[in-house]
């Protein structure tokens, strides 16, 4: 067909130079598709248990990595009055048992059983505690504490049925 050797074919429009083409058994991407990559694993409780030097009212302290956390949001709470963190806060603290209630209780409200002797109520409670603790065994003995220490008016009372 045409005078010219076959190596110096026509160059062009879908017709790459042989020197562009891929060899036989040779593909286009040698190094394949890259890897994915798969989850980071992190051991995180070493990460909370580093330590760092901070400054602290002009002192240099070592804290670990969750105490300087929270003391962070304690600070954003107290002073910026953030409602958020001091929720977060709290939950925190009770989550870990952090929130201790007091041993001696110096006020608040406490519901007396409606069936006996206001007196009688206050020597169990000295006693054994709250009154949801109460059993029929400390209930007997405040039963005869009281009479023991009944007045004549408490005694006039009780048998007018008014206590």
């Amino acid at each position: 067909m045409s005078d010219q050797p076959k190596e110096e074919e026509a160059v062009g429009y879908k017709r790459p130079p042989k020197s562009g083409q891929f060899k036989k058994g040779e593909s286009g991407n040698p190094g394949g598709r890259r890897k994915k990559n798969g989850p980071i694993k992190v051991d995180v409780e070493s990460i909370f248990q580093e330590l760092f030097s901070v400054k602290v009212a002009g002192q240099t302290r070592t804290m670990s990595a969750k105490e300087v956390e929270i003391r962070q949001i304690l600070k954003k709470a107290i002073e910026k009055k953030d409602f958020r963190s001091t929720a977060y806060l709290l939950a925190l603290f009770e989550k870990h048992g952090c929130i201790a209630e007091p041993e001696n209780r110096t006020s608040g409200v406490i519901s007396l059983p409606y069936n006996l002797p206001y007196r009688m109520s206050l020597l169990i409670l000295e006693r054994y505690g709250l009154p949801e603790n109460w059993t029929k065994r400390q209930i007997a003995w405040g039963r005869k504490q009281y009479e023991a220490t009944m007045t004549e008016q408490e005694r006039q009372y009780e048998a007018a049925g008014i206590i």
